[in-house]
């Protein structure tokens, strides 16, 4: 990058998927349970109760995570799990609680995902919104780019909608606006940052929030924009998406599961539906799956001016299309040139090829474990980058669609912080058609001096030619950056401030422990009347409550 000034950081992350919640990394930490002291074992079980009002042993506790039998209460009449005989999701913890926490009435189950996982980001970022950030920014150097790749589909969005009439019923008149995809992006500026500025929502099927991460980027890049909150929320675990995905056969239901089980020598007798999704394995299929990930992005100027936490640096989104190819579904070359860019890239920022790794699409699927591999090697291999590691997530997390990029940067940055890379635990042996020339899959968790790698690069290759690879570069990075870019006096301000940020992140992260979220949704609150609370004039817009728009 030429302004370095201008390079996008990540200052948090929230949300929740299957392993739990995001901010203080408790969700990546569930996926390393095995690797944890026993204060954090504790910790990690403690946060998971935290949005629930039962009691539950330890087992209970982990055994009511990650990839498991689906919920009944998704399928009350079967459809799924009785006609498809597809009983294997990665539904959100068991005994979590969240239609509580908020007037969350008439809401789709994605847009209260949404709403958790936005305030957990801006809560985690430990400097308040509305008090510490609003008032110092143009309200035009705010943006939200935000939502799913399917959209709202069960009975309180697009699914109630078209089974109104079915069911004898009437359209509610919130079914059309909730199911629309952009709802997730108008509901965090409406109701929590009462955000008048840049909006959108960018749909890229699988890659989706790698799109919207690169909206964001685009816009610090050429200082049209100082702060952004990017993300995407999906709940696909209903009978309409599994319809569509067992039509495509790419859907790991019962059957598959124990043919699986039986060539590899496993017992039949139960389905283990814990390992029902093995990326990159002589696999069954994809594992549909719950998550809400949304990060806060600014400039490195903006980080450093407010003394917020930078956990790392997105120099780079390339997203490409496949061009002409053989069908929607089908890969194409697009992930090719996308990943080629990115390593390129990479060895020109850092003039190295040091030890690095790639959180890889891995969906479980016969076609992605022979296509995304090669794509790995050819690139690996045409640039020289000998023993690239290569893990994927969807064996814990399932394929949680649109929120499936900002599952893999929140597992980057829990790595970051931890120094362990959760292996391909679910997949007992590389099936025979990955290609492995210059990669290392990581088949257990694997312990990392982080100090040692400078970068990940996370993968994502979406239905109709939607590829995204996005490069997360250390924060010791930019650590190392600022003597460079800034003088002593702004960077010993910037420490200084960056103390107290720390503390009330601990402090944030102590009160969810204890169940204390206090969910920010300010519906019908101070609204703005153009009669009375807007002047316009030549060189600005005033609005009460807001600083000036400049023209």
């Amino acid at each position: 990058m030429k302004n370095l000034k201008k390079l996008p950081v990540i200052c948090s992350m929230g949300g929740l998927n299957s392993a739990g919640r995001t901010s203080g990394n408790m969700a990546y930490k569930r996926l390393i349970f095995q690797n944890l002291s026993d204060q954090d074992k504790k910790d990690v079980l403690k946060d998971l109760m935290s949005l629930s009002k039962e009691n539950k042993t330890d087992q209970e506790i982990l055994s009511g995570t990650l990839i498991r039998q689906i919920d009944k209460a998704l399928d009350p009449f079967g459809f799924m799990t009785e006609q498809m005989g597809v009983n294997a999701g990665a539904k959100l913890p068991d005994f979590y609680e969240i239609d509580n926490l908020y007037n969350s009435r008439q809401h789709p189950r994605g847009i209260k995902m949404t709403v958790f996982g936005v305030n957990d980001a801006l809560n985690n970022m430990g400097i308040d919104w509305q008090d510490e950030i609003q008032p110092l920014l143009d309200p035009n150097r705010v943006a939200v780019f935000a939502g799913p790749a399917i959209g709202q589909l069960d009975e309180k969005g697009l699914g109630g909608l078209m089974q109104s009439r079915l069911q004898n019923k009437r359209a509610s008149s919130k079914h059309l606006s909730m199911s629309l995809i952009e709802m997730s992006a108008d509901f965090i500026n409406a109701y929590i940052l009462g955000s008048v500025g840049k909006s959108g929502q960018v749909a890229g099927a699988c890659a989706t929030f790698f799109y919207n991460l690169n909206a964001a980027s685009t816009l610090i890049k050429s200082d049209e924009i100082d702060y952004a909150v990017i993300g995407s929320a999906e709940a696909p675990i209903n009978p309409e998406v599994t319809d569509g995905f067992f039509a495509t056969t790419g859907i790991a239901d019962d059957k598959k599961i124990i043919a699986m089980q039986e060539r590899h020598g496993e017992s039949i007798e139960d389905i283990d539906f814990s390992k029902a999704c093995r990326p990159f394995g002589d696999n069954c299929g994809l594992v549909l799956g719950e998550s809400s990930q949304f990060a806060v992005v600014t400039s490195l100027e903006f980080a450093i001016r407010i003394g917020a936490e930078i956990l790392c640096a997105v120099p780079h989104v390339f997203i490409n299309s496949d061009g002409i190819k053989k069908s929607i579904s089908s890969p194409g070359i697009g992930n090719y040139i996308t990943m080629a860019q990115a390593f390129s890239n990479y060895i020109k920022d850092f003039d190295s090829k040091k030890q690095t790794c790639v959180i890889a699409h891995g969906t479980g699927t016969f076609q992605n474990r022979s296509t995304e591999s090669d794509v790995l090697s050819k690139c690996a291999t045409s640039l020289d980058i000998k023993n690239l590691k290569v893990t994927g997530l969807k064996g814990y997390l399932g394929h949680t669609m649109g929120p499936a990029g900002g599952d893999q940067l929140a597992c980057s940055l829990g790595i970051f912080n931890q120094g362990i890379i959760p292996g391909l635990n679910s997949t007992p042996i590389l099936a025979d058609d990955v290609v492995k020339e210059n990669l290392n899959f990581c088949m257990t968790n694997e312990e990392i001096n982080i100090d040692d790698l400078d970068a990940f690069f996370l993968n994502a290759k979406g239905f109709g030619g939607n590829n995204a690879t996005t490069s997360i570069y250390n924060p010791n990075f930019v650590k190392k950056l600022l003597p460079e870019i800034f003088t002593k006096k702004e960077i010993n301000s910037y420490e200084k401030s960056l103390e107290n940020t720390k503390k009330k992140k601990f402090d944030y992260n102590e009160k969810c422990l204890s169940g204390e979220f206090n969910l920010l949704y300010r519906a019908n609150e101070k609204l703005l009347n153009p009669d009375e609370d807007l002047e316009i004039s030549q060189d600005s817009i005033k609005l009460k409550n807001y600083p000036d728009i400049e023209i």
